[in-house]
């Protein structure tokens, strides 16, 4: 009976991983060179002797057959004498402890000479040949040749073209000792470099790595499309590594929805330069982490209870909201896809054009039936709420905009959709979108609304913002502070008088521009009525202080609103 051997070969690669981009670096390329030999000190040595020979053994009591043992090498080099790297050892490792909390046993080689690299390869196809599932990982220089992909050990001395083929490793040599193992299913990784690090000195240079085919029952994926190069990402990992080591630890993930996954928001993190590219021939179903009984995470029912409700909508501001809150979705390709083949014609967000001092605006006679309420959620929130404002610059005392919020869907599990905007069932925000800042996403909620209402109540919060302003900006703050609900006052605003809970909040926020170098501090101080019966605030005053700056001071006030059960649209 011939065995299915499904084999998964994955390409990845670092623009910074490639040597011909010394040139224009200046000083900082003499720099790196020279930390790099100043670090070969005997010490380093003997660490890098150990480590290159670190076995990682799957976890204590992990009994497994034969015919399903998971094996794995990993490298990781960076070392080199004219072009040192610096992630390759932080990514083997990440590697080999993910894939080790997967139930592999791990092999993890740290600067590997082409010899190392040669025998431990030998070893890894003897053991793949008693079954079970084979992972190569490798991270370093890399280069394509005549169509063929080459992994560069740290002692190579490559002057010449014709000399890579006996100082460097064949990618697809190791994946053909891995298919010639015979065993189930194989894993191929390479995270190297895009760009031919000789380009300068051989005449048949390409910029990236060339495509290889997958056979039968094997997957092929590149970090980035072939002939492309790839992010080395801003932080100890890169970009296409970072992805994928959150993404094959999701339990009961399927290897094609992983790939998915990290294609998007590989693509989305890099604003379309890079994007993942596969060719499959993959036949059987492969999880890192396999399904278990448990059930799904907060965040997860919650991703696929919005998908359910906007799968087959054409609304473009409800599909904007679903990729901005899961960017890295298995379905954020396809609503992207959507996205683009809208009308023209789509409705799309727009702040209202500032005006001049006004009186209030007035609330339009309601001509149609109000929508049926379809229900409501555990705080009295209904399809067809309403809320208007307008905002004052209390410096000029002046209406700057006007703006509203009405509730359009409600999640099952109580989130409410008001257009793009996502809010949690009682009301605080978890991603906000507008003119001038297309994406605002919550790492939870803001908190703005406590979980009691009720004087003399108190409560710590902590979260975080990220942010896209339309400059193309990226921000993140975060904010820590306190709520107090203070008691309960009369208050006169535009949609009327009432009685309502004072709710004072003060907080912290250390910001930073994540795509430049500004940081900042902050005190923001909100000060808001809330009325239980409309379920929101009727008025919200705002002190924003950074610096030596002097402070923003706005007021929000209700002019209308429209809540189920009433009859007109503004209840006064």
């Amino acid at each position: 009976m011939n065995k299915t051997n499904p084999s998964i070969a994955v390409m990845t690669g670092r623009l910074g991983r490639c040597l011909g981009l010394g040139l224009g670096l200046g000083l900082g390329l003499g720099l790196g060179v020279g930390l790099a030999c100043t670090l070969a000190t005997p010490a380093l040595a003997a660490r890098d002797k150990d480590e290159r020979n670190l076995v990682i053994s799957a976890p204590a009591g992990t009994s497994v057959a034969t015919a399903s043992q998971r094996v794995a090498l990993v490298i990781g080099n960076g070392a080199y004498r004219d072009a040192p790297l610096n992630n390759p050892s932080n990514d083997a490792r990440a590697m080999a402890q993910a894939l080790k909390d997967a139930g592999f046993e791990v092999s993890l080689q740290v600067d590997a000479d082409i010899q190392g690299m040669l025998t431990s390869i030998r070893r890894f196809g003897d053991q793949l040949r008693k079954g079970g599932v084979g992972v190569f990982y490798y991270a370093g220089h890399g280069m394509q040749i005549k169509g063929r992909n080459y992994l560069i050990p740290v002692n190579s001395v490559i002057q010449r073209e014709d000399e890579v083929a006996y100082q460097a490793v064949d990618a697809q040599a190791v994946l053909d000792k891995m298919e010639a193992a015979g065993n189930g299913t194989n894993i191929m990784i390479l995270d190297a470099c895009r760009n031919n690090p000789f380009a300068r000195s051989f005449r048949s240079a390409q910029q990236g790595l060339a495509p290889m085919d997958a056979p039968v029952g094997t997957l092929v994926a590149f970090a980035t499309a072939p002939g492309s190069v790839a992010s080395d990402g801003r932080g100890s990992n890169g970009l296409y590594t970072q992805h994928l080591l959150n993404a094959m630890r999701e339990p009961g993930a399927k290897v094609e929805d992983v790939f998915k996954r990290v294609r998007s928001a590989v693509r989305r993190e890099s604003k379309d330069k890079q994007v993942p590219w596969e060719a499959t021939s993959l036949e059987g179903d492969f999880y890192f982490i396999a399904p278990t009984d448990k059930p799904p995470s907060a965040s997860a029912a919650l991703e696929e209870s919005m998908w359910a409700l906007v799968k087959n909508s054409n609304d473009v501001l409800e599909l904007k909201a679903f990729v901005a809150r899961f960017p890295a979705s298995v379905h954020a390709v396809e609503v992207l896809a959507r996205l683009k083949q809208a009308s023209p014609t789509a409705p799309a967000l727009q702040a209202p054009t500032p005006t001049a001092v006004a009186p209030s605006p007035q609330p339009t006679p309601q001509t149609q039936p109000a929508p049926a309420v379809t229900g409501s959620n555990a705080f009295g929130f209904s399809v067809g709420d309403r809320w208007s404002y307008q905002q004052i610059d209390k410096y000029k005392g002046e209406v700057i905009s006007n703006w509203n919020r009405k509730i359009s869907r409600i999640l099952p599990n109580g989130d409410l959709l008001s257009g793009s905007t996502v809010m949690s069932p009682n009301g605080n925000l978890r991603q906000l979108t507008n003119t001038r800042f297309p994406s605002r996403v919550y790492s939870e909620v803001e908190v703005l609304f406590p979980k009691k209402m009720e004087t003399g109540h108190q409560e710590d919060f902590s979260y975080q913002e990220r942010s896209r302003r339309s400059d193309g900006k990226e921000f993140e703050q975060v904010f820590k502070g306190t709520l107090k609900v203070k008691g309960q006052e009369r208050i006169k605003v535009p949609a009327g008088e009432f009685t309502a809970f004072r709710v004072e909040r003060e907080a912290s926020v250390t910001g930073t521009q994540t795509n430049g170098n500004d940081t900042w501090q902050a005190q923001q101080q909100i000060t808001y009525w809330y009325v239980p019966a409309l379920h929101y605030y009727v008025a919200l005053d705002e002190t924003w202080r950074s610096g030596k700056e002097a402070p923003i001071l706005k007021r929000n006030e209700l002019t209308s609103y429209e809540i189920a059960g009433t009859q007109t649209a503004d209840k006064r």
